[in-house]
């Protein structure tokens, strides 16, 4: 079975919707992890790619008033959410493939959070958002291993099957060299972030 387009499915961006409106009167310990991070990379210009319901939208106003937030999603059911819920910010349906560096040239960071482990080629995915040339690219929940990069299945929101991808570290770590970045991880291995910055 392929899952690939599982997400594309608008009772679970629904249910995503009101898990994270809950999260916004007492945040998730990863929320505050996705401000400290964007705090520390001097943020001004952030893309997020694979931002779902739009949430880190509203994490951005409240605390990084001055971060130029734009959110884009594969799924047209996510994004209409994300513009009737918070219509001041730009929003696009597109997949990470059909980037191109021209595209993301008036960004400084790339975020993808909890994006690339539900794909099937995660690694894949990841070498295209590095080959784009953006200077900082902030992965978060990221599955780290000492195994070669595999992926397993779950079910999301008890609605949908969906991917567990999991991270080769070693590989990731050649991965990031390739395109002339540096790499730093913290947190565990099941929810781990990644900072890629290029080398100066």
């Amino acid at each position: 079975m392929n899952y690939t387009d599982s997400w594309k499915n608008k009772e679970v961006f629904q249910d995503q919707l009101a898990l994270n409106k809950r999260e916004l009167k007492s945040y998730p310990t990863h929320w505050w992890e996705f401000l400290n991070i964007l705090k520390h990379l001097k943020t001004k210009n952030i893309l997020d790619v694979g931002c779902g319901a739009g949430a880190m939208s509203e994490l951005c106003s409240k605390h990084l008033p001055d971060v130029t937030y734009v959110g884009m999603d594969y799924s047209e059911d996510a994004i209409e959410i994300a513009r009737k819920e918070w219509p001041q910010y730009t929003w696009y349906v597109k997949d990470y493939s059909d980037l191109d560096p021209s595209s993301v040239s008036g960004y400084d960071t790339l975020h993808a959070g909890a994006f690339l482990d539900v794909l099937p080629n995660g690694d894949e995915a990841l070498e295209h958002l590095l080959s784009l040339g953006v200077p900082n690219i902030f992965i978060g929940r990221a599955k780290i291993s000492d195994k070669a990069s595999y992926y397993t299945t779950y079910e999301a929101y008890n609605k949908i099957t969906t991917y567990a991808y999991h991270h080769n570290h070693k590989g990731l770590v050649e991965l990031a060299k390739k395109y002339g970045y540096g790499c730093l991880f913290s947190g565990d291995r099941n929810q781990c972030n990644i900072i890629f910055q290029k080398n100066q």
